[in-house]
């Protein structure tokens, strides 16, 4: 496996511009509406580019050797604490509504602008991933690796949207945070809402990185 040859240094450029774009876009509804409601979207945007740094940074520093140690795996960690940030901005949809001054279509394109950038990073931040365990622990290693990992973003998701909590609250606020995630655990009743959305976007982020995979598959058989 030739990882050296930096084949997504591309695809992080392209996804860089794209969330220009999408900062230009929430700037511009700014300067019309006078009304800052959608501004939150660039701070989730920016989290949501944490762990596809990450990734490009274990990748530009672990891709040339095999070995691992207490450092690597501990970035492995961080990136998976920081992973559901990037495909949460989809549940940002929830804020989309008739606003005055701004039309329907311009909010649905800036939302779905933010929420593509951010789902298309995380897919991409796990291929770094997935080629870096690949490379240590052998194709199985790499998928045992991403399959965990999809029902893990998807269980962030959750405590991040409904519980309300943040990836960074884990250093400020570990006690308080696992307790009240305990707390949840403990209620039954409350494990609907975690259950449903664990179910349904897990499969979900899986198949949309299989799809990425399987088209890149496709570009490379046209080459």
């Amino acid at each position: 496996m030739r990882t050296n040859q930096l084949p997504f240094f591309g695809a992080i450029v392209l996804l860089g511009l794209s969330c220009v774009l999408s900062v230009a876009l929430a700037i511009i509804r700014l300067h019309f509406s006078l009304s800052a409601s959608y501004l939150f979207l660039i701070w989730n945007l920016f989290l949501a580019m944490i762990p596809v740094i990450l990734a490009f940074l274990m990748f530009l520093i672990y891709s040339h050797t095999e070995k691992t140690g207490l450092v690597f795996f501990l970035l492995t960690l961080l990136w998976l604490l920081f992973l559901p940030n990037a495909p949460y901005i989809i549940t940002d949809f929830l804020h989309l509504r008739l606003r005055p001054r701004i039309p329907l279509w311009f909010d649905t394109i800036l939302l779905f602008s933010f929420s593509w950038n951010g789902f298309l990073g995380g897919l991409v931040s796990l291929r770094l991933m997935q080629l870096l365990y690949e490379q240590r622990f052998g194709a199985t290693g790499g998928w045992v690796f991403v399959i965990i990992s999809c029902p893990l973003a998807a269980l962030g998701i959750f405590v991040g949207r409904f519980l309300r909590w943040n990836s960074w609250d884990i250093f400020r606020r570990p006690r308080t945070l696992f307790a009240d995630v305990l707390e949840q655990i403990q209620r039954p009743t409350s494990l609907d809402d975690e259950f449903a959305v664990v179910l349904i976007l897990t499969p979900l982020l899986f198949l949309a990185y299989v799809s990425l995979l399987a088209f890149g598959k496709i570009s490379e058989s046209r080459s």
